[in-house]
This record gives structure tokens, C-alpha cells and sequence, in this order.
């Protein structure tokens, strides 16, 4: 496996392991139940989708495990603070406010609903990315592999079904953590997602031969029957 490729495909343990130690050190806490939970079955899904692209899509594997060129400039400033913001804020907030009280724990009931999102998160992204041999890391337009328009699997449903395993993705760690003020964070995320979802659909409108009508089939970026 060349070094893009296994970078790719640990990328998702470095993310988880950066996630735990920040909550951890913010909370004072390490035995944690809920948290190890989660960190577990989230490292477990990292090792499965890349187990799985590396045997169904070992090229996508390599190209996502680096920025390539021609990436929009814009693009990674969002993904940069997107990427920030969930494994270095959302666990700090929800660390301090474990620490000093700051508001009242979600119940641990709420973990299972994370787990649920994190594995539809999982299964989704998978789905996506064994359809789309593009689907690399950031937006750009891959003319060296005659980038063209997916419109099967997930693709049929919305035009960027990535974004939303990216986006249940998101909404499992705070649930995890039981805090609520690390909602705060994730509403940011949301957001970014949202911004980012917006301004890769226009700059394929713009510059990907048939994406445009693709877009007439259908109708819907992010959220099925919404937006």
C-alpha cells in the first residue's frame, strides 16, 4: 500500500484518537463508559471502510489520502476548519463542560442514537464512495481521470450523498459525549457542510459537462424533500 493510501486508511483512528485525548484531558476524566463506547465502535467503522475500499476501490483509497492538485482554494479552508472543529473543538467544549457542570448531561440513553447515526454515517459514505470513483477529499474537477457525472446508488437520491453521512456523522459525537453545550460546535459544522455542499454543487454546475441536467434529475443537494 503506498504511503497516500495508508494514510487514508488510518485516518479515521488518528481522528478518533486526537478526538479522545482532547476530551479526556478537558474533562479530568478518563473512565468514561459512554465515551470508550464510542471511540471503540468509531475505530472499528474507520477499519471496516477501509478494509472495504481497499479491497473494492484501493485507487480512491490512495487518492484521498492527500490533497490533490487542482483543489479549490476555498475548499480547504472549509474541510481545514470543518476537521477542526470536530475532533479538537466539539471534544473540548464537551470535555469542559463534563468538568465544571456547565449544563446538564445528556442521558446515556442518547449514546445509542449516536451509534445508530454513526453506523448509517458509516454505511452511507461507503455506499457513496464505491459508487463514485471521484470521490476524493476535496472539490476540484479531476480532468487527468475524465471526471464524470454519478448518478447511481445514493447518487439517485441526492446530489451529494456524502455530505449527508458527513452530516449524521457529526450529530452522533455530541450525543456520544452527552453534552449538550457541544452543540454549540456542531452547529457550526452543520453549517460548514452546508456552505461546503453549496459551493461544490455550483462549481460543478459550472464546470462538469453534464452535471447541469444531472441536477434536473435530481432535484435535491443535501436533504431529501428540503434542500
Amino acid at each position: 500500500m503506498k504511503t497516500t493510501g495508508l494514510r487514508s486508511f488510518l485516518s479515521p483512528i488518528r481522528w478518533i484518537i486526537v478526538t479522545g485525548l482532547v476530551y479526556f484531558l478537558a474533562s479530568g476524566e478518563i473512565n468514561i463508559p459512554r465515551a470508550w463506547i464510542y471511540i471503540g465502535i468509531y475505530a472499528i467503522g474507520g477499519l471496516i471502510i477501509g478494509f472495504m475500499l481497499l479491497k473494492k476501490a484501493p485507487k480512491l483509497l490512495i487518492d484521498r489520502g492527500k490533497m490533490q492538485e487542482g483543489t479549490k482554494r476555498l475548499d480547504k479552508y472549509i474541510i481545514l476548519t470543518y476537521f477542526f472543529f470536530a475532533i479538537v473543538i466539539t471534544p473540548l467544549v464537551a470535555g469542559l463542560d463534563r468538568r465544571f457542570g456547565l449544563a446538564e448531561a445528556l442521558p446515556f440513553f442518547w449514546l445509542y442514537i449516536a451509534i445508530i447515526l454513526y453506523i448509517f454515517s458509516t454505511v452511507f459514505s461507503v455506499w457513496t464512495m464505491l459508487h463514485n470513483p471521484f470521490f476524493e477529499g476535496t472539490v476540484r474537477i479531476q480532468k487527468e481521470k475524465d471526471h464524470n457525472v454519478i448518478n447511481t446508488g445514493p447518487y439517485k437520491i441526492v446530489r451529494h450523498p456524502g455530505y449527508l453521512g458527513m452530516l449524521a456523522g457529526s450529530a452522533a459525537l455530541p450525543l456520544a459525549l452527552g453534552s449538550a453545550l457541544a452543540f454549540i460546535p456542531l452547529g457550526i459544522m452543520i453549517i460548514l457542510i452546508i456552505v461546503r455542499t453549496s459551493y461544490e454543487d455550483t462549481t460543478l454546475q459550472k464546470e462538469l459537462p453534464g452535471y447541469a441536467s444531472y441536477c434536473q434529475e435530481v432535484k435535491y443537494r443535501l436533504i431529501p424533500f428540503i434542500w
